[in-house]
């Protein structure tokens, strides 16, 4: 049953924090030729069969995801220094963030019933899969 319940801008907070593109379509090359991929379909379909009682939970989950992200953003000129005074800083501040923003993703990822993009840029990615040849 499809749901109407995330709006569209839930929807990009969805795609944004699971590290899935914000395009209907992406390209590749067959034999040459450009060929359209859905790329998105994992993510859209669990969207739009995510349960109305379940809308609380990712919406809480999407405001902790902006929370941590914001703080991440705007706690960034700590990075240059160790000492204010008195006040010394939590060198570990974005690690521990990007340690809970991973936490909250992947809550958001049990929530949706979807895997984390894994070709995600944030966590380092490819954009292949490296595999070892046998021979």
């Amino acid at each position: 049953m499809t749901t109407p319940g995330l709006t569209p801008e839930e929807r990009i907070k969805c795609r944004h924090h699971m590290g899935y593109l914000q395009v209907g379509e992406a390209y590749t090359f067959v034999f040459g030729q450009p060929a359209a991929v859905e790329t998105t379909f994992i993510i859209e379909g669990s969207m739009n069969r995510l349960l109305v009682a379940a809308l609380p939970l990712v919406r809480q989950i999407l405001l902790i995801l902006e929370g941590i992200e914001e703080q991440m953003v705007t706690d960034q000129e700590l990075m240059a220094v160790n000492r204010l005074g008195e006040i010394e800083v939590n060198q570990k501040e974005q690690r521990q963030l990007t340690d809970k923003y991973d936490y909250w993703v992947a809550a958001l990822s049990n929530a949706l019933g979807v895997p984390r993009n894994p070709f995600d840029k944030r966590l380092g990615a490819g954009s292949g899969i490296n595999a070892p040849v046998m021979g």
